[in-house]
C-alpha cells in the first residue's frame, strides 16, 4: 500500500463527505461534488537520525469540485473545510491515523492553512482546496 492510497482510504472515512461522492487520487472531475487527494512537492525528510531512522512528511492537497452558484453554497463549502481541518486536529490528538506500510508510524495529520477557492470553472462549479501533510516516523 502506498502512502497516498493510505491517506485516500483514511479521508474516505470522514463522515462529512457527500454520500456517494468519489474520492480520486491526483485527479478531480468537474461535477459537484467530487473529492481528490493530490500529492504535492515539498519537504520529504524533516529530520534524519544517525541510525537511519527519519521523521518524514507527505504533503498533499484535499480538493473538491463544488457548486458556486450562490453565497450560501460557497459559505457552506468553507464551513465544510473548517470542520475538516478541525477533524484532522482531533484525529491527531486521538492518535487515530492512516494505516501505513510496515516500518512507518504516523505521528500527525494536519491542515497547513485555510481552505480557499483554487479555481473558478467556466460553469457554476469551482475547485476548493486545503493543503495538508502527514508526518510519520520511518525506521531504517
Amino acid at each position: 500500500m502506498t502512502t497516498l492510497s493510505a491517506i485516500r482510504d483514511y479521508i474516505k472515512a470522514y463522515d462529512q463527505l457527500a454520500e456517494g461522492s468519489p474520492v480520486w487520487v491526483n485527479y478531480l472531475g468537474e461535477n459537484p461534488i467530487e473529492y481528490a487527494i493530490i500529492s504535492l512537492p515539498g519537504e520529504r525528510v524533516i529530520e534524519a537520525y544517525v541510525n537511519g531512522d527519519a521523521v518524514m512528511a507527505y504533503p498533499f492537497v484535499f480538493q473538491s469540485a463544488e457548486s458556486t452558484t450562490d453565497n450560501l453554497e460557497r459559505l457552506e463549502t468553507m464551513g465544510f473545510y473548517e470542520a475538516f481541518a478541525d477533524w484532522l486536529d482531533t484525529q491527531t490528538e486521538a492518535e487515530d491515523f492512516p494505516t501505513l506500510a510496515s516500518g512507518l508510524t504516523p505521528v500527525a495529520i494536519e491542515a497547513l492553512g485555510w481552505a480557499y477557492l483554487y479555481k473558478q470553472g467556466e460553469s457554476e462549479t469551482g475547485v476548493y482546496q486545503i493543503q495538508c501533510r502527514l508526518v510519520y516516523e520511518k525506521e531504517a
